[in-house]
């Protein structure tokens, strides 16, 4: 069961050159129990989609399409695929008429009067591309008064004496409802319609850190400098439940223990910890209500190789003991090769590939991908020159036409360079952003 969907999220900051497309189309499922590695070079857009999921970006991001889904039942979850493709094929089928009236328009000859329709058309063309919870309770209209209907109509009839088959046809018309309506949608309790985002609203501040928790990158900065670090995880913990000052130190004793640091040092400050220290002190604060989702981002960043390495066994051994759903963030492949369950690859704001870490690994299907794990030593197989990507990520202002990676791309051809290419899937679970990917796979995957 996903615990986590993120289905087409363009998150994007409004700067004064124009817009900075950090997170473009985005799609990504995270289940339960599950441990999800997120790589790429720095300014990707990784910790954009962090930030998108746990609904914590600056004053300048605005969300422009997609969805985060968290949560959910089994119930819903049984029917939010059925709804999904049932709206995608009513919203590709606008999509497409409303392409044809643009290309029709833009033909016509430029009036003012044509301008204001090619505008109002392109918005539309733009919104069924990337479609919000919105979109779909649209094209899902009739469904969704159907519903509501049905579960009027049930209610009455229970309430005049119904039997228990009557209770169990209104749980399912619920669970229908709710996948219809895109129940569980974050984006769509705080986006505004003009694509910012609420700077607070209750029912998402119930979900934030109590459901879904964050350790933020760099744990020198993360801790404030005048509070002990005990208390601020105290804190944390009594803005979210109703406890004594006693029983939150009481909890914050068993994170300590749980993380590798002594009981004694809850009432240092921060700048009494060691670098590996702060960053346990981090992750205890995560823990510390019990999240279904927990986050890190960069969780190794200024430690020294000994620090991390020890660092990444507590947090697997952490996903084992708390059965945990983790998304770990970083710009080292060694580094969530050996935690995570499955590996997503980002560049220049998109997922280029993603599978299990075996796959990633035994057979790279996306150039990119071939980069990064040339760019680190192994300790298997031959010694071999460590080889860097020739050139600099793009500009996510302006980024390049077709592949967004073709400029840096050894196997780039002429279509790289004007088609964006779309997800090729040779294998189940395993997914590529490259039009010669299906190749690739024939030839058993890229390797240096």
């Amino acid at each position: 069961m996903h615990l986590l969907s993120v289905r087409n999220l363009r998150t994007y900051f409004r700067v004064h050159q124009g817009w900075v497309k950090a997170v473009d189309g985005v799609s990504l499922n995270v289940d339960s129990g599950e441990t999800v590695g997120l790589v790429g070079e720095s300014g990707c857009g990784k910790t954009t989609l962090a930030y998108s999921i746990t609904q914590l970006l600056p004053s300048n991001a605005y969300v422009f399409g997609g969805q985060v889904l968290f949560g959910g039942s089994g119930g819903i979850d049984r029917y939010r695929l059925e709804y999904w493709r049932t709206a995608h094929e009513r919203i590709a089928a606008a999509r497409g008429g409303a392409q044809a009236e643009l290309a029709r328009v833009r033909a016509s000859g430029q009036t003012d009067e044509t301008a204001k329709q090619i505008k109002v058309l392109e918005d539309q063309v733009d919104l069924l591309g990337s479609p919000l919870s919105a979109t779909y309770r649209t094209f899902l209209a009739d469904e969704i008064r159907g519903l509501n209907q049905q579960i009027a109509d049930l209610s009455r009839r229970i309430e005049s004496g119904g039997d228990s088959a009557l209770k169990k046809q209104l749980r399912d018309a619920r669970d229908r409802l709710s996948a219809a309506t895109q129940e569980g949608d974050l984006i769509d309790i705080t986006r505004r319609p003009d694509g910012r985002l609420r700077e607070y609203h209750p029912k998402l501040n119930a979900i934030r850190w109590k459901q879904i928790s964050i350790v933020f990158q760099g744990a020198m900065n993360a801790l404030n400098p005048v509070y002990t670090v005990g208390a601020q995880i105290v804190e944390a913990i009594r803005a979210h439940e109703d406890v004594s000052p006693e029983a939150a130190r009481h909890q914050v004793e068993k994170l300590y223990r749980l993380v590798g640091i002594p009981v004694d040092r809850i009432d240092n400050y921060p700048h009494e910890y060691s670098g590996g220290m702060k960053q346990r002190a981090n992750i205890a604060m995560a823990l510390a209500l019990n999240p279904k989702l927990v986050i890190m981002d960069e969780p190794t960043t200024a430690l020294d190789v000994i620090t991390a390495a020890k660092i990444m066994d507590e947090i697997l051994a952490l996903q084992k003991s708390l059965h945990m759903t983790i998304i770990i963030i970083s710009h080292d492949v060694s580094v969530v090769a050996k935690v995570a369950d499955r590996i997503a690859v980002m560049y220049a704001g998109q997922i280029i590939e993603e599978s299990s870490g075996d796959h990633i690994f035994s057979r790279t299907l996306h150039p990119y991908t071939q980069g990064l794990l040339g760019a680190f030593p192994s300790i298997k197989g031959q010694r071999r020159r460590l080889e860097a990507i020739p050139g600099s990520p793009p500009s996510l202002l302006t980024p390049p036409a077709g592949c967004r990676f073709h400029p840096r791309c050894k196997y780039a051809q002429e279509i790289c360079t004007t088609t964006a290419p779309p997800y090729v899937a040779p294998e189940v679970d395993h997914r590529s952003l490259c039009h010669f990917s299906q190749d690739f796979f024939a030839q058993g995957g890229l390797h240096e």
